[in-house]
């Protein structure tokens, strides 16, 4: 597994993202898991990102780590208006997550970016997290993003990016490598429909040499070919996957073209 810097961390290229996938509350469930996570340290995944906004997620992270907090990296999100409840939410991802240190604080897109951002500034000093950063879906946010990047208000940025959603490649992920930025990727197969979608199959020929035996492969592959990329954080459901998107984490820097042949491959099968 390659690793990248985030901040002064050293972090696994894949790391593992929990929006839907981890918001669960049976035994058998949860179990299922505990055996992703598990899968996740046998391929020395270290990343696990989360938020409060995503139910239950934050609670199945905790209990699944428990015992074992010091193996992973965390990341999660405030996402709400006002000093006050940002503060009760912030705490109570503490709770959920079973933890007295978060490695990752972020403001979920932007929402009252303003407010929040102080006061995770704050936690920072204090030694409670180790780094401040934003997440944020929409185009629109991104000169905000830049200028507080450029002010550094923001040790790292979450933003989609894949084969298709590349307009972070204007200005967000150049301005990353010039300040030192981590830049966590979402979204890399978009939500899946870049594998699910396609109407017809991709050639996965020239990607052989590569150890690529998958499009979902290929897909992250495609985003970890950006140096500039720091991790993507897939979703899963299923224990199976952590270990076929491990192998995009040994690829390395994908070549300029086979990066073109995975976006033209893409774009030709979803059209069919």
């Amino acid at each position: 597994m390659e690793y990248r810097k985030l901040g002064n961390l050293e972090v696994s290229t894949v790391g593992l993202g929990t929006l839907r996938t981890f918001d669960v509350d049976s035994d058998d469930d949860i179990a299922v898991r505990k055996q992703i996570v598990d899968n996740c340290l046998a391929e020395n995944m270290n990343l696990i990102d989360s938020a409060n906004f995503y139910g239950l997620a934050e609670k199945v992270v905790g209990e699944v780590i428990e015992g074992r907090r010091d193996k992973f990296y965390i990341a999660t999100k405030v996402r709400t208006e006002g000093k006050e409840a940002g503060q009760a939410q912030i705490d109570n991802s503490f709770n959920m997550l079973k933890t007295d240190y978060i490695d990752l604080f972020q403001v979920h897109n932007m929402v009252d970016w303003e407010t929040q951002i102080p006061t995770l500034q704050s936690l920072k000093s204090e030694g409670k997290i180790g780094m401040v950063g934003v997440s944020a879906m929409v185009h629109e946010a991104y000169p905000i993003i830049a200028g507080l990047m450029r002010d550094g208000q923001v040790d790292t940025i979450q933003i989609p990016y894949n084969v298709i959603e590349r307009g972070c490649e204007e200005e967000l992920l150049p301005l990353a490598e010039e300040l030192g930025i981590g830049v966590l990727i979402m979204e890399p197969l978009k939500k899946g429909r870049y594998v699910k979608e396609l109407k017809t199959q991709p050639d996965l020929a020239p990607l052989a040499d590569l150890g690529i035996k998958t499009w979902a492969q290929a897909l992250i592959a495609w985003v970890l070919g950006d140096s500039r990329v720091t991790s993507a954080i897939p979703t899963t459901s299923r224990p199976e996957r952590i270990h076929e998107n491990a192998v995009a984490g040994h690829v390395g820097r994908m070549p300029q073209e086979l990066r073109d042949h995975v976006r033209k491959e893409t774009e030709r099968c979803l059209e069919g």
